[in-house]
């Protein structure tokens, strides 16, 4: 999965735009890091089968530096492609 060169740019951007909450929902502290990879979500059908290549839900992790709360949002929702360099 290649992410654009600019990659964390993108995601505060857009975070920015859509007035995300800087403000950690577990401890309420604003200390995060963005994860400079893309984090894959698998998806699985209801009867647990794994196909393989599995499907996945390209996202970017922030991590809390003060609790260690992992917030996963969806690249996709967030208008960054995730497979294709910029």
């Amino acid at each position: 999965m290649g992410l654009p060169e600019n990659f964390k740019e993108q995601v505060l951007n857009k975070l920015s735009e859509r007035g995300v909450s800087r403000t950690c929902e577990i401890c309420s502290k604003n200390n995060w890091t963005l994860v400079d990879q893309a984090t894959s979500v698998p998806i699985t059908d209801l009867s647990g089968g794994v196909r393989l290549p599995q499907p996945h839900i390209p996202c970017v992790s922030l991590i809390c530096n003060n609790c260690g709360n992992v917030r996963l949002l969806a690249l996709g929702a967030l208008g960054i492609d995730a497979d294709k360099k910029k």
